[in-house]
């Protein structure tokens, strides 16, 4: 989807209305279900591919909310009905809840990101039960008790929330190795040290490094947040 700097402009004006609009939401389900997830970090972007997605803070990831502006920007000219905008925002809390609180066993029959655990939690906040999107579902009544019971099957049409290829992007950037053996780091724990070997990994970057007491091996992704390469003077 193509659109100008006049249009980009006006739907980043709008990003504080919207912002307000998911806290709002949250908050609500917030103080129903005894969580936090008003409290986590929301973005927006212009993905042409995905309407929003939920991150969980961990293996080197920042929790957060993301949103396209491509889909929820009230002033396009064909934007969503308020009714599936608010749906697409359920959605992705039925995932942060997921993640975020006790689930029964009984809700965790059917593994996977829109597996029945999520389907749940899409019940307890009146979510539509499905990964995939389709105009007008914000406003109908759904079965979750068949919903519930029902293995997610199509797989080749694109979710609304693009978890999985998030992931594979994530993996792909962690595989790329970013030091060389023989370049020296400033660790903010064990000093200057050298890189004497590197092993790469399905999803990760081993680097072994000669400290001055002894080698020690760190994922590269650690060493790309926390540590600088040592340059000359």
């Amino acid at each position: 989807m193509q659109i100008s700097k006049q249009q980009r402009d006006a739907l980043l004006r709008e990003s504080n209305t919207l912002l307000r609009e998911i806290h709002a939401l949250y908050s609500g389900f917030d103080r129903r279900f005894h969580l936090r997830g008003a409290e986590v970090p929301v973005t927006f972007g212009f993905d042409t591919d995905q309407l929003g997605s939920y991150t969980q803070g961990k293996d080197y990831s920042e929790e957060e909310f993301h949103f396209s502006l491509l889909f929820i920007g009230r002033s396009l000219p064909h934007p969503l009905s308020k009714e599936d905008r608010i749906d697409l925002y359920k959605h992705e809390y039925a995932h942060y809840m997921q993640y975020n609180m006790p689930i029964e066993q009984k809700y965790q029959w059917q593994y996977g990101t829109h597996g029945s655990a999520w389907k749940y939690c899409c019940s307890l906040i009146g979510a539509a039960p499905t990964p995939l999107y389709r105009a007008g579902e914000g406003s109908m009544e759904h079965d979750y008790e068949k919903a519930l019971k029902k293995p997610v099957s199509d797989q080749t049409i694109p979710v609304r929330d693009v978890y999985h290829r998030e992931m594979e992007y994530r993996k792909s950037r962690a595989r790329i190795v970013r030091y060389k053996v023989g370049e020296q780091i400033n660790h903010p724990r064990y000093g200057i040290g050298e890189i004497v070997d590197i092993t790469c990994l399905t999803d990760s970057v081993r680097i072994s490094i000669q400290f001055a007491d002894h080698i020690r091996v760190i994922d590269q992704m650690w060493l790309v947040k926390h540590t600088q390469k040592v340059t000359g003077s």
